[in-house]
């Protein structure tokens, strides 16, 4: 390995002059830097650099070779294009010659096709371009410029001609390129890529090019000295073009392929041996190639060793990358555009499991603006000195470049931002749920019959997809039986799309056309397929996709031609099986628990949605007068196939009113009795505990209040062994360390011999598990922590049932225990349960009548719980603790989960212009503390009902004063504040609810919150030292609300100043 020379930075001459150019830094580092490398290479055996002092004479000589064919620039300054398959070293240093030479750089991506570089010249009156002379080059430079007049072609300089073996001494002068710059006049035009139409020039001054280069000042690492492994880095690209412009900033080492002509083509192999061989510090490279390299062990020991993996131009698999992360990858994301530069940070010092995440670099100025859903677009702020390349906005009157890009905050760090995708790639249905239809795509692109795919939907009822077959599977799609069967072929990897996507943007199979092969996909300079042109040329076809299906799901499933209980049943079970695509168990399971709506996160389902209005078309069709009465909500309120076809007769024959919530206290009593008969015995021989310590199994970790409780668990030294039951999916591990995670939680802890996590299905026999873990499990525990829980507003009582089989199964669990002292249940309940409590102004620990719970299934549900445990316990002596946990005012970093009842008023304050001043107390309690309570609460003596809510209730006004001074708005009495909402929810569209989510619980705010009652917390305080000890709560954590609120999203931020 070379010796390397010490670096003289230029950075004082840079900042001081501010009139510099790049040629002029190159020439600056031949007699500062004469031996300091800019380029390393390994070649037969050996380590090569290329210093400064040889560079320049490079440049030189190709300056000369310049001028020869486009003459002086004091004669006129010209684009000079390169479109040429060249090794980096050449072209690095021709496109600095063409600066030297007072011409304008003009760098083609090789990947244009003919028409776009005619194009390009066109645009740009460029009359000169270096061609390589492979074959493939010409042929597309001839056919570009066939039409085009004032255009010659003229061989790009080789390596060894830039850098001959001897040298005449006269051919190291440079008193004839004597060049007058400024530094406001255009030194290179790079171009887009071209996704959406011909790539467009992008013109960048002398000043900009510069500046650029120094954006590496502004991040959190030194890179002087580091070797940066460009070898898969083109360097026509604007990463390319950052490259040679950041050496002469920071005094980085470019790695790359050893000159060859032609140029040694980049694969995931030979860039990894080219970086181990010139021992590069970083790889600047792209996700393809990361997860390659993560199949292999040696690969992944040298990553972990190494400073840093850069990469961009996509998505890293999260899978892959928080692997590497978690084995000790420094991942690096590197982000920008071709039309300002650098926007993320260059370079994070350590980014440790967030590697997904940015901050915007200090080099730029940003405005983030938000597009709903928390989703905000970047804008680039023009600056009046060194102006942006393209401007195609303006905000508050200042210029900027809005990027399209759209990201994410980070849950818990403010100013990290992901990215999510662009907003052009968007994809907006008719009912306004949204879909990213990026990570979709490559996973179906990675099927071995598929080329290529796009989806498409907007604006329409559902999505659909247009795929590109791989050659050798080409059909005519009008020929049904050959769609049919491709179709079948790629099912598979579309059903495992569907498993993990969200629910409103799961494809199905009629949704799916096949190109034409007389209608290929064309692709963008960067092999990006052009998304917008594409569908266009489809158009008709996917009008006529969306028209057939639409017939299809009206007419397809005939109406019942008279409507009597059996035809009316065999209709709705024909609509819901064509809609789930699949058979329910039997008429009486629920839709929500057998696949509907499974990921959706929305109100009303995708499916609901279909099952309806499929419903609807028949019921108009034979009884147009009484379709209106069917409830858009009629699904929700009879989820399974018995209760949807009464539901649906009564309507029909006006003879029963359309389905409610309403249901009977007696009913709960009667379903907790369902649930509480027939006990299975005592094991007949039973033994006494030898076990010092604590063995916790607990369910529902690996999100919100079960993540809390699982690190105090972890963390507890009584605890020997900790078993999360967790619903069975793809990478549950991954989810619960991505919970931690988010959650500011220590991830170590889960590689910790003493947890172990388990793949339960709660509501059936023995969770499902193995006769071996279940055994292991029954002859272990001590505690059973049940916190997992469906929680949907919308559900009725029914749609519990579920989770009240799981309950009675972990009664069985206990009971089953080979010791005398059966496993202690301890329940997650609700004070939901209290809130139509009528015992006086303090609430207290104790069982309550079932009337007290009744309004929504939740609430009931809960209280049907609590009273199987009771039952256990009054019949089986089964140990038990219920904890009724209150309203939880965030995690451990402070953010509080938006879908709750709180977070909306807040919102809906920037909208409304005040929020509700109301009398009475708040007994919020955060989160983490919280669940270190509820850890301390296992010990409480067995029949235990505890509140775990805060001891100190604070004003109400304690914590909105705050907040109102946060978003400048006034408090109003509540009655006033309710008023204006009943007048906002008069207005219709989906943007007002989006703006005003407290419209979704109107009804919720007309009655009394249970978060302000009263509740007697005696003994909860006498079990648990955290909750006896917990401070008030005051301004402080209000203002961590809003700023939480700011950084998700779901408020506005703040105005970004860099």
């Amino acid at each position: 390995m070379p010796d390397q020379a010490v670096f003289h930075s230029p950075r004082a001459l840079i900042e001081q002059a501010g009139t510099i150019t790049i040629p002029e830094l190159y020439e600056w580092h031949a007699e500062h830097n004469a031996d300091y490398p800019l380029f390393r290479f390994h070649d037969t055996g050996e380590v090569k650099d290329v210093t400064y002092a040889q560079a320049c004479k490079g440049i030189l000589r190709a300056a000369r070779y310049v001028q020869s064919l486009a003459g002086s620039a004091s004669a006129g300054r010209k684009p000079i294009a390169i479109f040429a398959n060249a090794d980096s070293i050449t072209y690095c240093v021709t496109s600095i010659g063409i600066l030297r030479a007072g011409h304008i750089l003009f760098p083609i991506s090789v990947r244009n096709g003919s028409a776009a570089v005619a194009e390009l010249l066109r645009r740009t009156g460029c009359g000169h371009v270096l061609v390589s002379e492979d074959e493939h080059m010409s042929a597309v430079a001839d056919s570009a410029i066939g039409e085009l007049e004032g255009v010659s072609l003229h061989p790009i300089q080789t390596f060894d001609a830039i850098f001959p073996a001897e040298t005449p001494e006269s051919d190291d002068n440079n008193y004839d390129l004597h060049v007058e710059y400024s530094v406001d006049d255009v030194a290179m035009i790079l171009h887009s890529s071209g996704s959406t139409s011909h790539p467009k020039p992008i013109y960048w001054t002398h000043k900009r090019m510069v500046s650029r280069g120094t954006t590496p000042w502004y991040g959190e690492v030194d890179l002087t000295g580091y070797v940066i492994a460009g070898h898969g880095t083109p360097m026509f690209h604007a990463h390319g073009v950052s490259l040679y412009s950041t050496a002469v900033t920071t005094g980085i080492v470019i790695g790359v392929f050893p000159p060859m002509n032609p140029p040694v083509f980049p694969t995931p192999e030979n860039v990894f041996e080219g970086a181990v061989a010139v021992n590069a510090d970083c790889i600047v490279t792209v996700p393809p190639y990361v997860e390659e390299w993560a199949r292999d062990r040696k690969k992944v020991e040298h990553m972990r060793r190494i400073k840093g993996v850069w990469f961009g131009g996509g998505e890293l698999q999260p899978q892959v990358g928080d692997r590497l992360a978690s084995e000790g990858v420094s991942l690096i994301i590197v982000y920008g555009c071709t039309e300002v530069g650098a926007v993320a940070n260059v370079i994070p010092a350590s980014p440790g499991m967030d590697y997904a995440y940015f901050t915007i670099t200090p080099w730029i100025q940003t405005k983030l603006l938000a597009v709903g859903d928390g989703k905000h677009e970047i804008v680039i702020l023009s600056p009046p000195d060194c102006p942006l390349p393209v401007v195609n906005t303006q905000v508050e009157g200042i210029d900027g470049f809005a990027t399209n890009d759209l990201v994410v905050a980070h849950p818990t760090r403010p100013g990290m931002w992901k990215l999510y995708g662009r907003q052009d790639d968007q994809i907006v249905l008719s009912n306004g749920e949204k879909t990213n239809p990026l990570p979709l795509e490559r996973v179906i692109n990675d099927d071995p019959h598929v080329q290529d795919c796009i989806i498409f939907g907007n604006g329409r009822f559902q999505n659909g997809m247009l795929v590109q077959p791989t050659a050798e599977l080409a059909i005519d799609p009008a020929n049904e039986a050959a769609l049919a069967k491709f179709r079948n072929m790629i099912w598979p990897t579309i059903e495992r799309v569907n498993a993990s996507a969200p629910q409103q943007s799961r494809i199905f199979k009629e949704m799916i056309l096949v190109t034409s092969p007389a209608k290929p996909f064309d692709y963008n300079a960067k092999g990006n397929i052009r998304r917008g042109p594409i569908l266009q040329r489809y158009v008709a076809e996917i009008d006529a996709l969306y028209a057939g299906v639409e017939k299809s799901v009206q007419g397809d499933i005939s109406a019942p031609f008279v409507w009597d209980a059996e035809s009316t049943k065999s209709f709705v079970r024909a609509v819901v099986q064509r809609v789930l695509m699949r058979a329910l168990p039997d008429d009486n399971a629920d839709f929500f628990r057998s696949g509907c709506d499974r990921h959706a996160k929305l109100s009303a389902s995708l499916q609901a949605t279909w099952i309806r209005n499929t419903v609807l078309r028949a019921v108009r069709e034979t009884y147009p007068d009484t379709a209106h009465r069917l409830p858009m909500n009629i699904v929700f309120k009879a989820p399974s196939i018995n209760a949807l076809s009464h539901a649906v007769l009564g309507v029909v024959q006006n003879s029963l009113e359309p389905p409610t919530t309403s249901v009977a206290p007696q009913d709960l009593i009667d379903l907790a009795e369902k649930y509480s008969l027939n006990l299975p015995p005592r094991p007949l021989h039973l033994r006494q505990r030898q076990q010092v310590k604590d063995t916790v199994l607990i369910t529902g970790t690996t999100a919100g209040f079960g993540c809390d409780i699982l690190e105090h668990l972890l963390l507890d030294d009584a605890v020997e062994k900790v078993y999360a039951f967790n619903r069975p999916g793809p990478q549950v591990m991954e989810r619960q360390r991505a919970s931690f995670r988010q959650r500011g939680l220590d991830q170590t802890l889960l590689d910790s011999p003493k947890f172990r996590m388990v793949e339960a299905v709660l509501d059936v026999p023995d969770f499902g598990l193995e006769a071996a873990v279940l055994e292991e499990v029954r002859s272990s525990v001590t505690h059973i922590m049940h916190n997992a829980w469906k929680v949907d507003v919308n559900m009725t009582l029914p749609s519990f049932e579920p989770d009240l089989k799981a309950v009675r199964n972990f009664v069985e669990l206990s009971l089953s225990a080979p010791y005398v002292e059966m496993p202690i249940i301890q329940f997650v309940s609700s004070v939901g349960v209290l809130r139509n409590c009528q015992l006086g102004p303090s609430i207290p620990e104790t069982r309550l009548d079932p009337s007290s719970a009744m309004g929504t299934g939740y609430s009931e549900a809960k209280w049907v719980a609590e009273r199987i445990l009771t039952n256990a316990e009054d019949s089986a002596n089964l140990p038990t603790v219920i904890v009724r946990l209150g309203q939880v005012c965030g995690d451990r970093n402070g953010y509080w989960k938006e879908n709750e009842w709180f977070p909306p008023i807040v919102k809906s304050a920037l909208s409304l212009g005040c929020l509700p001043d109301m009398d009475g107390t708040v007994s919020f309690i955060p989160g983490y503390p919280a669940a270190r309570a509820f850890t301390e609460m296992r010990k409480s003596p067995a029949g235990s009902i505890l509140h775990l809510v805060h001891p100190r209730p604070v004003p109400w006004r304690t914590i909105i004063a705050p907040i109102a001074e946060e978003l400048g708005v006034p408090m109003v009495p509540f009655g006033t504040w309710l008023g204006a909402l009943e007048q906002l929810a008069s207005q219709k569209g989906a943007e007002v609810v989006e703006q005003n989510p407290a419209l979704l619980l109107l009804t919720f705010f007309k009655r009394k919150p249970v978060s302000l009652l009263n509740l007697e917390t005696r003994n909860a305080c006498a079990e648990s030292n955290t909750l006896d000890n917990m401070d008030e709560l005051g301004d402080e954590i209000a203002r961590k609300w809003v700023a939480g609120w700011r950084t998700s999203g779901f408020l506005p931020p703040l105005p970004t100043r860099h």
